[in-house]
């Protein structure tokens, strides 16, 4: 067990930062653009009501943009290195994420949100593809059994740190939220890179 942990440590790490960033977005992005977008934080709002539907629109746009995508990984991947290619997606991701700090335009947001739907597509695909890779036949399940507390351990560290962070270092400035979210996807790429 120590030895598979051992060889999946490295991805291991560049999932973590970008789970890390993935859960800044699903808890962050509706007070994020309800409130620096739609300029509101009163939910009985109609502008707080525009902003949740936006968000809708948002996740949607960039779920049905990396299902599309998904299609063109494989292609991709025999032509480029799944390490290199997995790394500019994060890149594409991070930019996505740390745009939604400047845009104020909800228009401009799904310029942001392809660029996620770019990452998403990736990471969604490419983790698990380089596991099959490196796994020997006899314990492809205890490596995926493995490889899945590389989204338990983001998700249990975003439910402490990113509220924490949120409350204590940002002065409830959810936006500096998604940008640190950013920061960390941005980390994953380069980890990947290299």
């Amino acid at each position: 067990m120590l030895r598979i942990i051992k060889h999946l440590l490295p991805l291991f790490i560049v999932q973590f930062f970008t789970w890390l960033a993935l859960f800044s977005l699903w808890i962050y992005a509706t007070p994020v653009i309800t409130k620096y977008v739609f300029n509101s934080t009163d939910a009985e709002s109609r502008a707080f009501e525009n902003g949740t539907t936006w968000v809708g629109i948002c996740f949607a746009f960039y779920s049905t943009l990396a299902a599309v995508l998904a299609f063109t990984i494989p292609v991709l991947t025999k032509r480029y290195s799944k390490y290199k290619l997995h790394a500019v997606a994060l890149l594409i991701g991070s930019i996505g994420l740390l745009l939604i700090y400047s845009i104020k335009n909800q228009y401009l947001l799904l310029i942001s949100f392809a660029f996620i739907g770019i990452g998403w597509s990736s990471i969604s695909n490419i983790p698990y593809s380089i596991i099959s890779d490196m796994a020997p036949e006899n314990k492809m399940t205890t490596y995926f059994a493995v490889f899945n507390f590389s989204i338990v351990i983001p998700q249990i560290t975003a439910a402490f740190l990113l509220g924490f962070l949120t409350r204590h270092y940002f002065s409830g400035q959810t936006n500096l939220t998604i940008l640190t979210g950013g920061a960390a996807m941005l980390i994953a790429a380069v980890i990947m890179f290299f």
